[in-house]
């Protein structure tokens, strides 16, 4: 009985030093296969609890899909002693990319709320051309902010406010650099989310407006023109991007997305 004890405490010991140093490959794994390969942690180091790696996009699973990865290497902390309550509580931390650390904390099953807390992404557009058709024909740079305050989801629904800007746009279709500076405007709920973009900025004019209902299908109109007043030559330098991104209609182009 005493030698079946010991069997048993051996065992228990090198199960709990495997989770301890479990490899921080395991999310790169999980994340990989929850996305069905969209997202992906590459050359993660570390282990599950506190580990580090590349966040790369991709349009598709597929070998010759569009990737993008994100700049220096993104840090997590998951705590081990949350999940023995049926908790997850995940600290995200990246040296440019997060104003401050992101915190989620959620159920470990169904039946709660998942929250996470206020921050500031603030992301390289090139970054956008991972997620495919038209991103990886416009090829943008500038730099893309999401802000939001604290975010709820619950049962489906979402709750939170939730703002995001382009600053610095510019495309590889045109050499106006920067061709404007452009906010999009949340009521900061889901389903049933209200979209306006504006341009603040810029001889390019992008405006909007749309939603998101039940089911996620975005369903956008709105319009892309030269500012009135921009210079001709400038006007000139922008019509082919103007063309690409929808319908022409003028001289603007009507944009349509999910009508």
């Amino acid at each position: 009985m005493r030698v079946v004890l010991y069997v048993a405490a051996a065992a228990l010991a090198l199960l709990l030093t495997a989770l301890v140093i479990a490899p921080a490959q395991w999310a790169a794994s999980g994340l990989e296969r929850t996305t069905g390969g969209r997202l992906e942690l590459a050359e993660a180091s570390g282990t599950l609890w506190n580990g580090s790696a590349l966040l790369v996009l991709a349009s598709s699973s597929e070998s010759g899909a569009s990737r993008a990865t994100l700049p220096e290497r993104l840090s997590w902390r998951l705590s081990p002693w949350a999940l023995l309550v049926g908790q997850i509580d995940l600290t995200l931390t990246h040296p440019s990319a997060l104003a401050q650390p992101l915190t989620v904390r959620a159920p470990l099953r169904g039946g709660g709320s998942t929250t996470l807390s206020a921050t500031t992404l603030r992301l390289p557009a090139s970054l956008l051309v991972g997620v495919g058709a038209p991103w990886n024909t416009i090829r943008p740079g500038g730099i893309l902010l999401l802000n939001w305050d604290r975010l709820v989801v619950d049962a489906g629904h979402l709750q939170g406010n939730i703002s995001g800007e382009w600053q610095y746009a510019s495309s590889a279709l045109t050499p106006v650099s920067p061709m404007g500076h452009y906010r999009l405007q949340t009521n900061g709920i889901w389903p049933g989310t209200q979209l306006e973009l504006l341009t603040i900025s810029g001889p390019l004019e992008l405006k909007g407006s749309g939603t998101i209902p039940e089911g996620g299908r975005l369903r956008f109109q709105g319009r892309a023109q030269a500012l009135a007043g921009t210079d001709p030559g400038v006007k000139a330098q922008l019509t082919g991007l103007i063309s690409l991104l929808g319908r022409r209609d003028g001289e603007g182009a009507l944009l349509n997305f999910g009508g």
